[in-house]
C-alpha cells in the first residue's frame, strides 16, 4: 500500500492549487482524477484577484498561454435598459480563460514539481482507521490499487456532494447555453438582466462566443428547450439577433455549503465545500483561495498543531465566503431594472431561508449568518496622509492607547501555521485586527504605555522594522484613534 501524506480527488482549480501549495510546503502529495484532460469545462472568467493567487503559486507564466485572454471590456445592462459599457481598467485585470486547458496545465505544472498522479482513475471507496485513510481507486485499463494518506482533499466539486449533503444558499436556477461565432457577436463580455432571468456572453479564444442564459429552476420543465433559450434570447438586447442555435446543453445551478465540510481528516475543497452564485464571476478564484485555506490547516495539524484551532478556522473561513457573497448577490439582484414585478428578481432579490437537511454546530453557524442581514459596502477609501508632517506635529506629544480597545484571542497565519495572537477591537478599525503591515500589533501597542514620545515610539519601534514603515503604522493608529495624543 502507498503512503502520502495528503490524498487529493480532482484535479479542477481547487484540487491543483492545494497540490502546488502541499508540494512546496514539502509534502508527499497524491492525486486522483477520473477524466483525460484536458475535459470541456464551464466558468471562464476568471476575477482580477487571480493574479495574486497565481503569483503565490509560482505559476503567473500559465496565465501568458494562448486560451488565456486580457483586457475584455464589457457589456452591461442591469440596473437601468441602456448598455453600459467598462473598460479592463474599470472593471479589473480579469482573465478568460478555457478552463479545460488552464485546469491542464495547473496539473502539469504539479505533476513536473512531484505530484505523483493517478489519472484517469476512478475513486471507488475509503475507510478512516483513526489514523489514516485507506483509499481504494480504479485506475483505467490497470489493476485496482489501495493508497494510504493522513488526509484526503475531495476537490470533486459538485458530484462530490449528495443531495442531503447540501444546505441551500438560495433559490436554484437553470442554465442553458449554446456557442455562435465570435464575428457575430462583440470583442468583449456581455451580461444583461431580462424580466426572466439574465444572459452571460463571452468570447472564447477558439474563435467561439458562448452565450448561457439563466432563469428560475422550473423554467425547463414547462417547454421544450430550445423555446425556452429562444424566448429568453427574446427579451435581450444584448443577444436578440442569436436565433436557432445548436447544440444546446442545460444544467442545474444550485448554491450552497456542504453540511460537514471536515469530518475525520477529510476535507471538502472548492465546489465539493460550496458553490457561489455564476453572477459574481468569482467561482474559480474563491474555489483557489478555500485551497489554500485548507493547506494552512492541514500544515498545521502536520507540524503538530492544535486540531480543533484548524477545523474552527477552515469552517469559519467558509462561513465568511458563503455569507458575504450571499449577501453581494441578492443586493446585486435587487438593483436589476426589471424589479419585483417579475417573480425571478423578487426571487432572487429577496430574502432567503435555508433548508438543513442535517444540523450540527457549522449548520447552525452558516444558517444564523445568512439570515442577518448586513448590507455589503465597499470599504471607505483611505485618506492622503502626510506622514511627515503629522509625525513632526506629534512628535514631542505622549502617546496614549485609546481606552475604546478591546483585546481578543484570536486565530492567526504565522509561517503557514495557525497560532493564537491577541488581536485588538476597535470602533474605528474595519475588524478585529492581530497584525498590521505584517508586524503583530499588540506587542507594539504595550511599548506604548512605557513610552515618553511619539518620537521615541516610533525609534523603538524603529528597531523591529524600518523607520518608514514605523512610521506609517504608528499615523495609521493615530488617524484610526487607536493611538491618542494626551
Amino acid at each position: 500500500m502507498e503512503v502520502y501524506d495528503i490524498l487529493i480527488i480532482g484535479a479542477g482549480a481547487a484540487g491543483n492549487c492545494a497540490a502546488l501549495r502541499l508540494l512546496s510546503l514539502g509534502y508527499r502529495v497524491a492525486l486522483v482524477e477520473s477524466s483525460v484532460f484536458p475535459r470541456p469545462q464551464i466558468g471562464e472568467s476568471l476575477s482580477p484577484g487571480i493574479h495574486g493567487i497565481f503569483d503565490y503559486l509560482g505559476a503567473s507564466n500559465l496565465l501568458s498561454a494562448p486560451h488565456c485572454q486580457h483586457q475584455l471590456p464589457a457589456e452591461i445592462i442591469w440596473e437601468s435598459q441602456q448598455p453600459l459599457l467598462l473598460t479592463p481598467q474599470t472593471r479589473g485585470h480579469g482573465v478568460m480563460a478555457d478552463r479545460g486547458l488552464l485546469d491542464k496545465d495547473l496539473l502539469q505544472l504539479a505533476t513536473s514539481r512531484g505530484l505523483q498522479l493517478f489519472q484517469p482513475a476512478r475513486y471507488e471507496s475509503s475507510r478512516h482507521n483513526g489514523a489514516h485513510w485507506e483509499v481504494n481507486i480504479q485506475p483505467y485499463g490497470k489493476d485496482a490499487l489501495s493508497l494510504r494518506a493522513r488526509f484526503i482533499l475531495d476537490a470533486r466539486g459538485r458530484k462530490a456532494i449528495r443531495q442531503q449533503q447540501r444546505l441551500l444558499t438560495a433559490p436554484s436556477m437553470a442554465a442553458i447555453w449554446a456557442y455562435v461565432p465570435a464575428s457575430r457577436m462583440p470583442a468583449h463580455t456581455c451580461v444583461e438582466a431580462i424580466p426572466d432571468g439574465w444572459i452571460w456572453g463571452a468570447p472564447l479564444y477558439d474563435g467561439r462566443y458562448r452565450i448561457i442564459t439563466f432563469a428560475a429552476a422550473n423554467t425547463i420543465k414547462r417547454k421544450h428547450l430550445h423555446d425556452i433559450y429562444n424566448g429568453l434570447l427574446q427579451q435581450s438586447v444584448l443577444f436578440r439577433q442569436n436565433k436557432e442555435l445548436h447544440p444546446l446543453q442545460s444544467c442545474a445551478v444550485t448554491m450552497y455549503a456542504h453540511t460537514q465540510p471536515w469530518q475525520d481528516y477529510r476535507l471538502q475543497l472548492g465546489e465539493a465545500a460550496f458553490a457561489i452564485d455564476p453572477l459574481s464571476s468569482t467561482g474559480v478564484e474563491k474555489a483557489m483561495r478555500c485551497a489554500l485555506q485548507a493547506v494552512i490547516a492541514v500544515n498545521t495539524i502536520l507540524k503538530g498543531g492544535d486540531i480543533q484551532l484548524a477545523q474552527e478556522f477552515y469552517e469559519d473561513r467558509i462561513i465568511k465566503s458563503v455569507v458575504s457573497h450571499t449577501h453581494w448577490t441578492r443586493q446585486y439582484y435587487a438593483q436589476a431594472w426589471p424589479g419585483t414585478a417579475h417573480c425571478f428578481w423578487q426571487e432572487h432579490g429577496g430574502s432567503y431561508l435555508p433548508e438543513k437537511h442535517i444540523s450540527n454546530s457549522f449548520t447552525e453557524k452558516l444558517s444564523s449568518a445568512l439570515q442577518e442581514e448586513k448590507p455589503v459596502t465597499p470599504p471607505p477609501a483611505e485618506k492622503a496622509i502626510d506622514i511627515n508632517y503629522v509625525l513632526q506635529q506629534l512628535w514631542n506629544g505622549k502617546p496614549m492607547v485609546s481606552p475604546a480597545i478591546s483585546y481578543v484571542p484570536s486565530s492567526c497565519v504565522v509561517n503557514d501555521c495557525l497560532e493564537i495572537k491577541t488581536a485588538i477591537k476597535h470602533p474605528n478599525l474595519p475588524g478585529t485586527m492581530a497584525f498590521l503591515e505584517t508586524v503583530e500589533i499588540y506587542p507594539l501597542l504595550k511599548m506604548a504605555a512605557h513610552t515618553p514620545t511619539f518620537g521615541s515610539l516610533v525609534t523603538a519601534w524603529s528597531q523591529l522594522m524600518p523607520f518608514q514603515k514605523a512610521a506609517k503604522m504608528a499615523i495609521y493608529l493615530w488617524d484610526k484613534k487607536v493611538l491618542l495624543p494626551q
